[in-house]
């Protein structure tokens, strides 16, 4: 008598969901150095790090998804824009350097590039 295989899983991890994650992870700590005068630009690439989020956890379950993904769109547009803002010097003025060094910038717009292309590529699944 042979033993029945149990089903294989078809769960297969939302990626997107997860890059977000890795961002957070990135990003997070270094808006917890902000200083003070930035405190309020910190706080906002924070919340729009877990609304991303958040929109990423219900586009992995929702049956209609293309609000979804065009507020995740949107979200993602505005993160870019803040991180731009925390890593420009003239943002901050004459006197002060800007929160975010070259480099850290440029790892950050990677991770927002990547979701991007992802996000992109997810929408046009989407339209076929």
């Amino acid at each position: 008598m042979q033993t029945e295989k149990p089903p294989v899983s078809s769960y297969e991890p939302f990626h997107i969901k997860e890059k977000i994650g890795d961002m957070i992870k990135y990003g997070r700590p270094l808006t917890m150095q902000f200083s003070r005068r930035n405190r309020d630009l910190a706080d906002e690439i924070r919340r729009t790090m877990t609304h991303m989020y958040h929109l990423a956890v219900e586009l992995e379950k929702k049956y209609y998804r293309k609000t979804t993904t065009q507020e995740l769109d949107v979200e993602l547009e505005w993160l870019r824009h803040l991180v731009r803002m925390a890593a420009d010097k003239e943002c901050c003025g004459p006197k002060f350097a800007p929160p975010l060094s070259t480099h850290q910038y440029e790892v950050w717009a990677r991770f927002n590039n990547e979701i991007g292309c992802m996000l992109g590529g997810y929408i046009k699944s989407l339209n076929r």
